[in-house]
């Protein structure tokens, strides 16, 4: 047959490092390659880029009847398919969100549960490394940065869990989506960009939204129920101070494994490869944590007990729910893979609005006014630095005509 050329129109941008590190979040990344393609990092959005029909031939354009280009169920599916990554984006959201919400109320020990989920994540990870044929110790990287990275993440997802058993849900996923201003303030210190207007605000945003989330003592008065008595309260201070320390550093750890991972990529570093050496230190991290717990711990509530603590019908019904956040992990990549990361980003700090109503639907102890300010501050941070890179990407793009031969 002969061969038929096209010619077609592809927009390319220029991708800043913040752009390119925006949403490689350790807790929300899949088993998968995806990263591996250099593509990964050139997103266009769907909310302003709509893509034309390529035509094999002059003459099909003629053929296609008028009405039924304009058949209202041809259009939705259109319009489906041009914002599946932003519903892809919001489904995992909630369904991580929901998750956790289910695994926080069956009151278990969570380490114990992302631990053996941990474990199942790495087994599968391994056997598609094992498939794809990669190295899991390649020659061509620094062993040094991929241990930091891999601790730094490991770290993150840690502090994520401890956080749970120790704040409200809504609370933890405000402190730890700041993470997105500490990656854009790292990266103009590692990749030395210029500071931009847009980052000073975000910045400003989200100190008053966490100062307003964390409620210190010291610039608020909080008022005590008439039955809590003095210990009591102050057990409940300490243990929300050490919850707003965790959630920080959560979001700084994340934040630095996110820049490390960046790094990484830099060397050629296959993503699945990056993957499967956090899952592997954070699985040691939490062993060692869990062992710390189950020798030294002086309530039974940690002590190791198989039968008191693993066949009971909360944990297995948390553990089974740990290890369905795969499904939300995968269809995070899948949104990846269509939207533009910092779409993703603000799609993804959706979880702060899913977590504040699940809390105040269910539960009895519903979020304070100046919890909820805090989180509308963060996530309107968020949208800042996420449309202020938006723009940046539509500044810098050029359109190139590449012809593509057919046989």
């Amino acid at each position: 047959m002969e061969k038929q050329q096209r010619t077609i129109s592809i927009t390319s941008t220029k991708s800043s490092p913040e752009i390119a590190v925006a949403n490689l979040d350790p807790l929300l990344q899949s088993i998968n390659d995806v990263n591996d393609d250099i593509t990964y990092f050139d997103r266009k959005s769907s909310i302003f880029y709509h893509p034309a029909n390529i035509i094999n031939d002059e003459n099909d354009e003629e053929n296609i009847d008028s009405n039924q280009k304009c058949h209202i169920c041809t259009k939705c599916f259109c319009y489906i398919k041009r914002f599946s990554g932003i519903l892809y984006s919001l489904i995992a959201a909630l369904l991580f969100t929901c998750s956790n919400f289910i695994i926080k109320q069956l009151d278990v020990v969570l380490l114990d549960v992302f631990l053996i989920r941990f474990i199942i994540q790495g087994l599968i990870s391994y056997v598609y490394i094992t498939y794809r044929d990669y190295h899991v110790f390649p020659s061509n990287i620094n062993n040094l940065l991929m241990f930091s990275r891999s601790f730094m993440a490991g770290m993150g997802s840690v502090c994520f869990y401890l956080g749970l058993e120790l704040l409200p849900l809504p609370e933890l996923s405000t402190l730890r989506y700041t993470q997105v201003i500490w990656t854009a303030l790292l990266v103009l210190i590692i990749f030395r960009e210029r500071i931009t207007l847009p980052i000073i605000i975000a910045s400003i945003l989200t100190l008053i939204g966490v100062i307003c989330v964390a409620q210190p003592t010291v610039l608020f008065t909080k008022s005590k129920p008439i039955n809590e008595t003095l210990q009591i309260s102050l057990k409940n201070d300490n243990q929300r101070v050490k919850g707003v320390f965790v959630a920080i550093f959560c979001a700084f750890s994340i934040s630095m494994g996110i820049v490390l991972n960046k790094k990484l990529l830099e060397q050629k570093v296959r993503q699945s490869v990056i993957m499967f050496h956090f899952i592997l230190t954070t699985t040691f991290m939490l062993l060692i944590t869990q062992t710390y717990y189950w020798v030294f711990s002086k309530t039974n509530h940690r002590k190791f007990n198989i039968k008191e603590i693993y066949l009971t019908e909360n944990f297995i019904y948390a553990t089974i729910l740990a290890t369905l956040q795969l499904i939300p992990m995968v269809l995070t990549q899948k949104s990846i893979k269509r939207e533009h990361p910092s779409i993703v980003t603000v799609v993804q700090a959706s979880e702060i609005l899913f977590s504040l109503i699940l809390q105040n639907i269910f539960l009895a102890k519903k979020s304070n006014g100046l919890a909820i300010i805090g989180s509308i501050l963060v996530l309107t941070s968020i949208f800042i630095l996420g449309g202020h890179k938006l723009w940046l990407d539509r500044q810098n793009r050029t359109h190139q005509p590449i012809k593509i031969q057919k046989k």
